[in-house]
């Protein structure tokens, strides 16, 4: 195989199929973690996560019937009895990681449990839908408060993110091990694959090239036409050594900069109380700051 056209055959379809566009029919390009793997650890004991799923021919009808089916989830996992009594609400918060203000959504659902009539707050913190020939298909996740309980996971901060960093950077030191990671499963196979392939081409062109060398000392009458072939394939060579570097150095950037899967990232929110000193024209004084 003449050395160029295999060389374009790695760039080009490495090249194409990096650039494939996902159509709509999706809230997202990958599948969140929560969906493919397990939930997410509570870092509290006063909620739980559920995960549901619920179709329908709209998006809302779908929501409506994970929401059915979270219901019943707890119905048979905690012995509750939910009640026809459902309220929705709005609760302002003071966002952690970011500026200014924000709304989420409550339902608060009236249960029985052992005899005792409670309140109990659930909270939408993700879904993931797919559309299909107008069907919908829906993942939703939530927190669920233990008992009668309203504070849920208001001691806690839970966000949900598509950004990794640095960690799938370093990971990545081995080509493609950060992408698969992240939940970029075709992405990572095409970059393990185009550097096999280059590492292929390497060995093919380098091989090419000694066999001509050895039969240019061998056969000095076509001296000439063997040290041509030989620089051709010492370029081949050279050329599979150079993708084989771009493609490592776009793995790394990849790794570091691009999205992947979104996580539910859960931590607590720590109470702490500084002192700092604190002068005016008038007196000298401590001031104290409690953070929570």
């Amino acid at each position: 195989m003449n050395y160029r056209k295999f060389i374009e055959l790695i760039l080009v379809t490495f090249v194409c199929c990096q650039n494939i566009t996902y159509a709509g029919g999706k809230s997202d390009r990958l599948k969140p973690q929560w969906v493919t793997h397990t939930l997410p650890e509570p870092q509290s004991n006063s909620y739980i996560f559920v995960r549901s799923h619920g179709e329908g021919s709209s998006l809302a009808g779908a929501k409506q019937m994970a929401f059915v089916s979270m219901s019943q989830k707890l119905e048979i996992e905690r012995g509750l009895t939910v009640n026809t009594s459902v309220q929705s609400r709005e609760r302002l918060y003071q966002s952690q990681k970011s500026s200014g203000s924000e709304y989420e959504q409550e339902i608060v659902l009236d249960v029985t449990e052992d005899g005792h009539q409670l309140k109990i707050v659930c909270r939408e913190i993700d879904e993931y839908w797919t559309e299909n020939s107008g069907k919908y298909n829906v993942d939703v996740l939530y927190t669920v408060t233990n008992k009668n309980y309203f504070g849920g996971s208001y001691d806690n901060d839970i966000k949900v993110s598509a950004q990794y960093g640095a960690e799938t950077g370093c990971l990545s030191i081995i080509p493609s091990v950060g992408q698969f990671y992240k939940g970029s499963i075709v992405k990572g196979s095409l970059i393990l694959a185009g550097e096999v392939a280059a590492a292929g081409g390497f060995i093919l062109c380098e091989n090419t090239r000694a066999s001509y060398i050895k039969k240019m000392h061998e056969q000095p009458k076509h001296a000439s036409e063997y040290n041509s072939m030989a620089d051709s394939w010492e370029t081949g060579r050279n050329v599979c050594i150079g993708a084989a570097a771009a493609i490592y150095v776009y793995n790394l950037i990849d790794a570091f900069v691009a999205p992947g899967a979104k996580r539910v990232l859960v931590t607590n929110r720590v109470v702490s109380l500084s002192a700092k000193p604190y002068m005016d024209s008038n007196s000298t004084s401590i001031c104290l700051t409690l953070n929570f």
